[in-house]
């Protein structure tokens, strides 16, 4: 197609009330930057909101239904518009009857945008020929190196529950070890407040650690901490997993891959190989910089929709 394209995205301002997923809602909004955007954020039908608008869309953008719309309006009548459609996919594990008749009856988007690749062609193989592959990015402005200097050996940020034995596994070995701290995660719903530890606070403690865990949760999910930990310049110590592995992550060079039976001793070696330690740093600072922005992701969402829009 000619020119540039105009999206129209039903959302809800869900970073308002949970602040904890503003890097989410900012990978929304950096999509202005590629393609002329409207938003909707109220419950509607389809119908009602193209009338409201003061343009026509090229493409509708639905975002996440999970975890009963937290994050998007509930939309009616989108089967029957005639404006290609598409949607958002962050937890594969929510409701998977639910997804599936939106999937195929309620919504019947033409594009299944998804934040994970194998996880989501597991849970869903029949959608394979309407999935799409957009993992998160970071917003540089957010995660970045803010020169502080490294007041943490070993870190580990984020939930601790039977979803995630790798990150439990790390807490209950490096606990006793000088230099360890644990943050807690902040809770999804918690409103905003000073001293929440998201954003600038979170980043600036990755900034801090020398060196931090994380894993995919027994889903083996790209979560968004695979990208921030090496983003706020941190060496990254992770569980692997297909998804980060076809990204471009690779053991010992911008990031140091661990099971649970070595993670300890890995970092341990990484403490005190400082030149070898810097070196991946350095690498995987560099890598999410380059390839997994906000930015580079918008132009992918916008590439891929006029591709599909061209198709047709």
């Amino acid at each position: 197609m000619n020119g540039r394209l105009k999206v129209l995205i039903l959302t809800k301002k869900f970073a308002d009330k949970m602040p904890k997923h503003q890097h989410k809602y900012d990978m929304i909004t950096a999509i202005e930057a590629e393609a002329d955007v409207r938003y909707w954020h109220q419950d509607g039908h389809i119908d009602d909101i193209l009338g409201a608008l003061d343009f026509t869309p090229d493409f509708i953008f639905h975002y996440d239904i999970e975890w009963h719309h937290a994050f998007a309006p509930k939309i009616s009548g989108l089967p029957s518009v005639s404006i290609p459609t598409g949607c958002y996919v962050l937890d594969v594990h929510y409701a998977p009857q639910i997804r599936k008749a939106y999937f195929n009856k309620t919504g019947k988007p033409d594009l299944i945008f998804s934040a994970s690749k194998y996880p989501f062609l597991k849970a869903f193989p029949d959608c394979e020929s309407r999935f799409v592959w957009l993992p998160f990015g970071i917003n540089p402005e957010i995660i970045k190196d803010y020169g502080l200097p490294k007041k943490y050996r070993y870190s580990l940020a984020g939930l601790l529950d039977p979803r995630y034995p790798f990150r439990q596994e790390a807490l209950n070995q490096m606990k006793g070890e000088e230099g360890f701290v644990h943050f807690s995660h902040p809770g999804h719903t918690t409103p905003q407040r000073p001293g929440l530890f998201i954003n600038e606070k979170y980043a600036s403690a990755l900034n801090q650690s020398m060196m931090s865990f994380t894993c995919g949760s027994k889903l083996q999910i790209p979560v968004a901490k695979f990208f921030e930990l090496p983003g706020c310049r941190t060496l990254m110590l992770a569980e692997s997993n297909r998804d980060i592995e076809e990204l471009g992550f690779r053991d010992g060079v911008n990031f140091v891959a661990c099971t649970k039976d070595n993670l300890k001793a890995k970092a341990l070696h990484y403490a005190n190989e400082a030149e070898e330690r810097e070196a991946i740093t350095q690498a995987g600072y560099a890598f999410i910089h380059q390839q997994h922005t906000n930015e580079v992701r918008a132009k992918q969402f916008v590439d891929t929709v006029k591709r599909y829009i061209a198709s047709k």
